[in-house]
């Protein structure tokens, strides 16, 4: 795809037209002031401590929250989440769609740059989407763009996208790793280093990145939001032992923790010194399983699994009291009813019937994320299906190495969680629907092949009314749990937030990723 300058369009409808005053309203909707709150002061250092050192910071290569939490300060999307778990403009300035929503008119802000001085522009934005719908990049996005025909420029600030069918979650997916923008001069001068020295329009700038150790950014000075950010440094630690994270953030080593154990949290609610920022989420987790391997490709062995786990008991001891148990793949951010109907209930009997009624032996791996929370988790799992008769291996790995098993079907089960987007289309269609059962990468991790759930994905992609399109996830929830049963949930993620008490200007996303532009310190 080539860039293209095109006269404008002869027809519109202003269905979703967002103005200029319009637009930075709602992007001010993600970071809000407190008007009750000190004046921010500018300058400092903010020390955050991840779940992991990233393997790389590319938005077509990103799967783990930490890569995507590393992203927000440097790169800016069209478009991106607020508060209210929206999608609003961010580096689009306003949009418009046609009568048949499959031609999404673009409006850019203008005289913004990428941290090199590339001008961001309509041909920068084309650049991109040629980087990221390229097959040979391996995008993990690239199931979410599959209705894009083609986009192209229409002048200097303005980009039209051509769906070959509408797609209510367009401006979701924009928000995510397709409409992250990236300067084409960087990735086109090394496609590869881009991944370690990223470059984008975001308030801070890339300094160094220490293997294990540390990622700097410092303050852009020529940010295009006047004043922002207050910060003039941030520094991420990742830290693969989330006692070791703990044990820093009580030492006064970092300033913000992310992702921290319920063991943490029920203790950080009650100190004085800290505060706790509890996203609604819109991602749950879970026992994703492999329907394409036996034993776990029959139905009744999966279901066996959901009777065998005692949820309500794993929240109370290893959850001590915090998470809420989920049914289907929307968190407690959307608007979807919960709990789905007849979803499994703790029933060792159930369990043990459907067992015998298979009538082999049933033994399986369960790949899992190596962390002492997780692996009481999974010994806990382990030893609840054992009285069902169902015999498990634990096979423990770091969370780089899991997503990669999974995109690539190599494996039988795993403890996963997905944090979720913030529209139900995005949160379902790679991941269920059977056009990715057998790619590879993709993810559509079970091999998942269903026509009625592939009939009511499409009818929710296209379905703009917001009422009708709950419906729709709402029977969708209902026939994975009665027909396909491809997950065994444990819980609703909710991607807390644990900071001192002089961490300020935090807004809690539902996401869970922590915007830095507006924060600062005492």
């Amino acid at each position: 795809m080539t860039t293209q300058i095109i006269p404008a369009a002869a027809t519109w409808r202003r269905i979703l037209t967002v103005t200029l005053t319009t637009a930075f309203a709602g992007f001010a909707a993600l970071t809000p002031p407190d008007t009750g709150a000190a004046e921010p002061k500018r300058g400092g250092t903010l020390t955050v401590g991840l779940a992991q050192d990233p393997a790389v910071i590319d938005p077509i290569r990103t799967g783990t929250f930490t890569e995507r939490q590393l992203s927000t300060p440097i790169y800016e999307a069209l478009f991106d989440i607020d508060t209210a778990g929206k999608a609003v403009p961010v580096l689009a300035e306003s949009f418009t769609v046609s009568d048949d929503g499959k031609t999404w008119r673009l409006k850019l802000r203008s005289g913004i740059k990428f941290h090199d001085g590339t001008p961001f522009n309509a041909e920068a934005v084309v650049a991109n989407f040629e980087r990221t719908r390229n097959p040979a990049n391996r995008c993990r996005c690239l199931s979410s763009m599959r209705e894009i025909k083609d986009v192209k420029a229409i002048d200097t600030n303005t980009v039209e996208i051509t769906l070959s069918m509408a797609n209510a979650s367009l401006p979701t997916i924009l928000a995510d790793a397709p409409g992250i923008m990236v300067s084409p001069t960087a990735f086109k001068a090394d496609p590869n280093g881009i991944g370690i020295k990223p470059v984008g329009t975001g308030p801070f700038k890339f300094v160094e990145w220490q293997r294990n150790s540390r990622i700097v950014v410092e303050k852009n000075p020529d940010y295009w939001r006047p004043g922002k950010p207050y910060l003039d440094q941030i520094v991420f630690r990742g830290y693969q032992n989330g006692e070791t994270r703990e044990i820093a953030f009580q030492a006064g080593q970092t300033d913000i923790i992310m992702q921290p154990s319920f063991r943490f949290l029920s203790t950080a609610r009650k100190d004085k010194r800290s505060q706790v920022f509890e996203p609604a989420g819109f991602g749950t987790d879970g026992v994703y399983l492999n329907l394409k391997k036996p034993p776990l490709d029959d139905i009744r062995v999966r279901r066996a699994l959901a009777y065998g786990m005692d949820r309500d008991l794993l929240i109370r001891t290893l959850g001590f009291g915090i998470p809420t148990p989920a049914y289907s793949p929307f968190g407690k951010g959307m608007a979807i009813a919960q709990p789905v109907a007849d979803y499994p209930k703790f029933d060792p009997a159930k369990a043990k019937a459907l067992i015998a009624e298979y009538g082999k032996p049933v033994a399986f791996t369960l790949q899992f994320n190596n962390s002492p929370e997780t692996r009481h988790l999974v010994q806990s799992l382990q030893e609840m299906w054992a009285k069902a008769g169902i015999k498990v291996e634990l096979q423990p790995l770091d969370q780089n190495r899991i997503v990669q098993n999974m995109t690539s079907k190599q494996f039988e089960a795993s403890l996963y969680r997905f944090t979720g987007r913030a529209d139900p289309h995005t949160n379902t269609y790679p991941f269920l629907h059977s056009a990715f059962a057998e790619v590879n990468p993709s993810s559509n991790y079970g091999g998942i092949a269903n026509k009625r759930v592939d009939e009511l994905l499409e009818q929710g992609m296209a379905t703009i009314d917001e009422a009708k399109r709950k419906q729709i996830y709402a029977e969708l929830a209902r026939v994975l749990n009665s027909e396909v049963f491809a997950h065994a949930y444990l819980y609703n993620v909710t991607d807390m937030i644990v900071a001192k008490k002089q961490v300020k200007g935090l807004q809690v996303v539902p996401d869970g990723l922590v915007r830095f532009a507006e924060m600062w310190r005492e």
